[in-house]
């Protein structure tokens, strides 16, 4: 992998100097993934670019398609893509039909397949194709290890981080089989230091809304306690390489209280992920040289500046 980077580096270095190396990290989160389109458009409209980039789950799906092209226009063709996604088509809950497909699979619902289509009418065919070095997590069920795609095919990759165990069948690549990347790691930030990164910006949607009334159903146990699982994980991870060199965590899913497989909020989580970065970078977001400040920032709603809170 880090030879297959250096292969893209650039080459015009002064002796003993160390590449600046951007990269973005983006997770994933299902339907939330929406999120990080609105954070990445308010991130290129300042000028913040990306000098490489890893994706897991859904965040593959953008991280590819912003390699391919770096610039404004794609993500706004992300934002059309997203917008076009219905629920019903990932997620076909005609019982006869999600009883017919677990009989024969034994292990999921919903067909992974349609995920691999999906990524192949909007992404490039292979890695090959890309502008900027990308790497895409997924979760080797077969040898039980988590599994890094830089070369290949990119809809395989994308399909393969991307399929959430218990929902869609595990999605085959030669005799291997692959399951969601977050199984293994959900943001990505040891990939990106392998990959050479002097600073990394990463995108967490997996957070669970603090706010929201706890659902004590069986699946709404299940899901909260897999946010929280993957919450602590990546706070490890930040605090692993958070004294090695700066890492801009940006937390926009806070109190959206989406679930992931909803994909009816789509719009409302694009533009207010927008929104919310645009307040962060304009209200202390960048130093004084115009680069993103370090840490773990949690994007909250605007408040009205005319409200006052009086402690009792």
């Amino acid at each position: 992998m880090l030879s297959w980077w250096r292969r893209r580096r650039p080459t015009a270095m002064q002796p003993g100097e160390r590449p600046r190396r951007r990269v973005f990290v983006l997770g994933g989160g299902g339907s939330r993934g929406a999120c990080s389109v609105g954070v990445l458009k308010a991130l290129l409209e300042v000028g913040i670019m990306p000098d490489g980039l890893v994706g897991c789950s859904s965040g593959a799906f953008n991280a590819v398609a912003l390699a391919a092209r770096p610039n404004l226009e794609t993500i706004e063709q992300l934002a059309r893509v997203w917008r076009t996604i219905r629920g019903r088509d990932l997620f076909d809950r005609n019982p006869l039909r999600m009883a017919y497909r677990y009989v024969r699979s034994r292990n999921s619902f919903f067909d992974s397949r349609y995920l691999r289509t999906l990524a192949a009418m909007n992404l490039p065919a292979t890695f090959d194709q890309l502008v900027l070095p990308c790497a895409v997590i997924a979760t080797n069920l077969t040898r039980a290890r988590k599994e890094i795609f830089t070369t290949g095919s990119v809809p395989d990759a994308v399909a393969a981080s991307s399929a959430i165990p218990g929902l869609f069948n595990p999605y085959r690549i030669g005799e291997e089989e692959f399951v969601d990347g977050a199984v293994a790691e959900n943001v990505g930030l040891t990939e990106a230091v392998q990959l050479g990164a002097t600073e990394i910006i990463a995108i967490d949607n997996s957070t669970s809304n603090p706010l929201r009334p706890p659902n004590n159903t069986l699946t709404g146990v299940l899901a909260q306690s897999i946010q929280i699982m993957l919450g602590q994980r990546t706070l490890e991870e930040y605090q692993r390489y958070a004294h090695d060199l700066p890492i801009s965590l940006l937390v926009p899913n806070v109190e959206f209280g989406t679930a992931g497989t909803d994909f009816s909020q789509v719009d409302r989580m694009i533009d207010e992920a927008y929104v919310r970065t645009k307040a962060f970078l304009a209200n202390g977001g960048l130093d004084a040289a115009g680069k993103l400040e370090s840490g773990i920032h949690y994007m909250l709603p605007q408040r009205r500046r005319d409200l006052i809170a009086i402690a009792q």
